[in-house]
């Protein structure tokens, strides 16, 4: 940066170049070479603004570019940063060994940049800056903490060589930061000789104010880190003795460096990590005063977005010290003060992320999550609840409704700042249904943030030094972040779509009872704790609440399902290695399907046992409420990956057609949450005379996945979508969802290619047959044009159903890499895979989106982001019901249970809705005996509104 940012200095900036040191002049570079960074330098700054939105796809090109601009000029500091910037895309893509290698490129050359101009530094009498390449090395520790490597991480953390800074009063005075009176002074008047020296030297005092601030992020960061290892190895001396260090330099008399937003950052997660480890050591009261002051500091800095872990803090050391009280009456006491904690923070989040898809930084600050605040405090209400009941109640009231009604509100609450988490970790960008200007604006905004950002902390090109003071950059990054949330708050009043995706307010049991359910259906809302799981029964009359086991005990249950429903003998690969020969031809979805699949009832013992045993678990206890009545379920972490409808409510038999299956006596569906079938029952209601007038049906189906695929060959162009194959999207879904034979290490390197899925084009073509036979319209993109331009630029808006025979992925490990796999050959735009935040973008009318060929990784399953975020981007797209498939299917029976599904549906009879026509077609296959094992037709679930 030149000196003539801080003041008009034309004279230095133009004859001379300082020294990333300032002072000394170095040594000019050839014009060529200049001008090839400076292209490179712009290629990088385009490819991080890029970044900062998530558009990873647009963002590689102009990154790769400016690291091949950088090693062409052999300067070593450029490549660096455009290395650090590559590893922060292949981060946010979750591709942490990828990031990995470029973190360590980076840090290499940042140290060789620095061995460079040390020398140059040490001849003008200047200290050198080692910031770049410490700052790389604590990006590596934390990939390796983010891989689950702890033991390196810490080896990574420990070779971080920063001393311990000075931040008392003595040393604000040695350096001088009362210097930016100076640069006021400088900035507003003549440029003359004298100014030019004194700005020479005002920049020197502003590099010692930048060079400790740099010092302190890294010393913190250091032992932040190293405290966070001992804590997860649970050697709680250690990591109290880090968090010290760290909450002293942190927390120095330095007002300037102390008020700048990481320190402030850095001192809150210190004084909570320490009441963290004072919990862990079960020394409550410590706990709750290292709380208080955490939360103290945050109010005093005017940090709201540090002050909840704080407020968390103290509610589970207050529910702690209840739960080891003796006394009744204190023990209630305790229990209320927990709760007036926990209401507090949540008060908080909402407050300060209310509609906001702003990434969180809070998941690599504390050890806590916001998720554990809903967790916690829906738990520690759902225990006074039960408490305060009295013994026998089928259905609440008095205080004991009272204390679950809240607890219910906040689950609902919690499962949609959850899908808002998602669509920030993913920093997906949702544009439909936004005015053009305020996206624009939001745009820039971002763009002006990650700017400031970078002079303040981040990665430096050149070594330069901000030419404006950090209290003054701070202040700009501060006035940003308000101007984002006015902007987002304009938006949400222009578009109530998008007020209901970001602000979506939870309803009360109440409204739920009078906005979504009728006579027949009951809600079934399930949340999974560490210690204790909770199911609310609610019908149009009244709650109930009933206690269930540990989130564990039913994890390890709906595997045990999972695994006898989808059994090693009926699994399919979704990909095959690009070294074994050409497959994927036959009638069946998949690869490696095994010829001697058990005959039915062979294993109908194992199966009844444990969909018998799940039942009792999770649906047993509601009893009578759920008699003959359709079954609205809200289910939570592995449990959304089974399908309900399979569950055995009598234990015993051995031949599939006539075990006791739920779905013989209940309707299923499946949502979301409660709040979201009323939002989308209000969304769909606008468009409902464009529903009942929409003739068209739209089959998507059998993409050409592969240039080694027949039809690409005989194909006039096989140009496949651009970019390494390791940073497309789809390369980082198939290695998550990838069973087996060693697919999911190929995939991680592009040597995978999925499986073609022949049989859904007579899928396709049945169901356009089926479409005629009804009098509608049918549209089928089959090969090339089963692609993502098409699917995003023609008008989609027309079909009253949707159906996509593709590979749907869905991931539970890295929510978003869920989505669609469509063409990957061929493509002028896009890469093919079809993103969540893709979907949310898209122009729907109000159709049934059937997604027939979805797949998860088995074993994997331990949240339910995958399922959730892809339904609710249909959702959002204007779809009020999803079908999707929990996993992998053979053709011939996925083609007759849809075939018999849409004579139903089409024709309305005998049924009147999806999830009517979808539990006939079900029943009608387990009765005709060829496919009655559940495999065969439980696999798809519908998700919104059934009616």
């Amino acid at each position: 940066m030149l000196l003539s940012s801080v003041s008009p200095l034309p004279a230095v900036a133009t004859t001379t170049a300082l020294s990333p040191g300032g002072g000394a002049p170095l040594p000019q570079q050839p014009r060529a070479a200049g001008q090839q960074l400076l292209q490179g330098a712009d290629a990088l700054r385009q490819g991080r603004a890029l970044l900062k939105r998530g558009k990873t796809d647009q963002a590689l090109p102009l990154l790769e570019t400016a690291l091949k601009s950088a090693k062409d000029s052999g300067a070593p500091r450029p490549q660096a940063a455009a290395f650090d910037a590559l590893g922060d895309l292949y981060a946010l893509l979750g591709l942490y060994p990828v990031a990995l290698k470029h973190y360590e490129s980076a840090h290499e050359n940042f140290a060789a940049a620095d061995q460079k101009e040390g020398v140059l530094k040490k001849a003008a009498g200047l200290s050198g800056n080692k910031f770049n390449a410490d700052l790389m090395l604590a990006k590596i520790a934390e990939t390796h903490y983010r891989l689950g490597n702890i033991a390196e991480s810490g080896s990574v953390y420990q070779r971080i060589q920063v001393e311990k800074p000075d931040t008392g009063a003595a040393a604000t005075a040695k350096r001088g930061f009362g210097v930016f009176n100076s640069v006021k002074n400088i900035a507003s008047g003549t440029p003359s000789a004298s100014t030019v020296t004194e700005g020479v030297g005002v920049v020197g005092k502003i590099q010692e104010a930048v060079a400790l601030y740099h010092q302190v992020i890294i010393y913190t960061n250091q032992e932040l880190g190293l405290g966070r290892i001992d804590f997860y190895n649970k050697n709680l001396d250690g990591a109290k003795k880090h968090f010290d260090n760290a909450l002293l330099v942190a927390g120095g008399n330095n007002p300037l460096i102390a008020n700048l937003g990481q320190t402030r950052r850095f001192r809150v997660a210190a004084r909570t990590s320490l009441g963290d480890v004072a919990l862990r050591q079960g020394k409550f009261k410590d706990a709750a005063k290292f709380y208080t002051d955490a939360l103290n500091g945050a109010k005093g800095d005017k940090r709201l977005d540090l002050q909840w872990p704080a407020q968390r803090g103290t509610g589970k050391a207050r529910l702690l010290a209840a739960a080891s009280e003796r006394d009744a009456p204190k023990k209630l006491k305790a229990m209320n003060e927990a709760l007036v904690s926990y209401r507090e923070a949540l008060a908080t989040i909402e407050t300060l992320r209310q509609g906001s898809l702003r990434a969180d930084d809070s998941r690599t600050t504390f050890l806590a999550s916001t998720k554990d605040v809903f967790d916690e405090a829906s738990g520690a209400l759902a225990e006074m609840a039960l408490l305060s009941a009295p013994a026998g109640a089928a259905t609440l009231d008095g205080p004991a409704l009272a204390y679950a009604a809240e607890a219910f509100r906040i689950v609902e609450q919690g499962r949609a700042r959850s899908l808002l988490d998602l669509l920030s970790e993913s920093r997906a960008e949702i544009t439909e249904g936004v005015p053009a200007e305020l996206l624009k604006r939001k745009q820039g905004n971002l763009e002006q943030q990650q700017e400031i950002a970078q002079q303040l902390s981040g990665v430096s090109l050149t070594g330069e030094t901000p030419q404006e003071s950090l209290d003054k950059l701070e202040e700009k990054l501060e006035t940003l972040a308000a101007e984002y949330d006015s902007i987002e708050n304009q938006i949400r009043a222009a578009s109530p779509r998008y007020a209901a995706l970001t602000a979506l307010q939870p309803l009360t049991v109440e409204a739920v009872q009078q906005q979504v359910l009728d006579d027949q259906t009951v809600l079934l809302e399930y949340s999974l704790g560490n210690e204790n799981s909770y199911l609310w029964a609610v019908t149009n009359k009244g709650l109930s609440l009933l206690k269930l086991p540990a989130r564990q005990a039913i994890v390890e249950q709906a595997a045990a399902l999972r695994d006898q429903i989808v059994p090693q003998s009926l699994r399919r690969s979704i990909v095959e290695l690009a070294s074994s020969p050409v497959r994927g031809l036959s009638d069946e979805r998949g690869l490696g399907v095994s010829s001697n699949a058990a005959a039915g009832g062979a294993n109908a013992g194992a199966f009844v046992a444990a969909s018998h045993a799940l039942h009792q678990t999770v649906l047993a206890p509601a009893g009578a409420l759920v008699k003959d009545k359709r079954l609205l379920i809200v289910a939570d972490g592995a449990l959304n990956y089974i399908p309900f409808e399979a569950l055995v409510t009598a234990a015993g038999g051995t031949n599939y057609a006539a075990l006791p299956y739920l779905v013989t006596t209940n309707e299923i569906a499946y949502a979301p949450s409660a709040s979201v079938v009323a939002a989308i029952r209000q969304q769909s209601g606008g468009n409902a005379a464009a529903t009942a007038n929409a003739r068209g049906l739209l089959v998507v189906a059998d993409p050409v996945f592969d240039n080694a695929d027949p039809r690409a060959k005989t194909a006039a162009t096989a140009a496949t979508a651009g970019g390494t194959p390791a940073a497309r999207p789809v390369e980082s879904a198939i290695a998550d969802v990838a069973a087996g034979g060693g697919a999911a290490g190929a995939a991680e390197a592009g040597k995978v290619r999925l499986a073609r899925l022949n049989g859904t084009r007579a899928e396709a073509q049945q169901i356009g047959q089926l479409a005629r036979t009804a009098g509608l319209s049918p549209d089928i993109w089959l090969d090339f044009d089963a692609n993502e331009a098409n699917v995003k630029t023609r008008d989609i808006g027309k079909y009253r159903v949707l159906h996509v025979a593709t590979h749907g992925l869905l991931n539970s490990e890295r929510p978003q890499f869920t989505g669609v796999v469509l063409s990957l050959v061929g493509n002028r735009e896009g890469d093919g895979f079809l993103r969540t935040d893709e979907i949310f973008n898209l122009k729907l009318g109000s159709p049934l989106v059937m997604l027939s060929a979805c797949e998860t990784g088995l074993g994997k399953e331990k949240r339910g982001e995958g399922v959730i975020g892809l339904t609710r981007a249909f959702m959002y797209a204007g779809a009020p019901t999803v079908g999707v498939s929990l996993w992998s299917v053979a053709d011939r029976s996925t083609a007759d249970l849809m075939t018999d599904f849409y004579k139903r549906l089409l024709a309305k009879q005998p049924a009147s809705n999806a999830s009517a026509a979808m539990r006939a077609a079900r029943l009608n296959m387990i009765a005709g005996k060829k496919y009655s094992e559940p495999f065969y037709w439980a696999p798809f679930v519908l998700v919104g509104d059934w009616r």
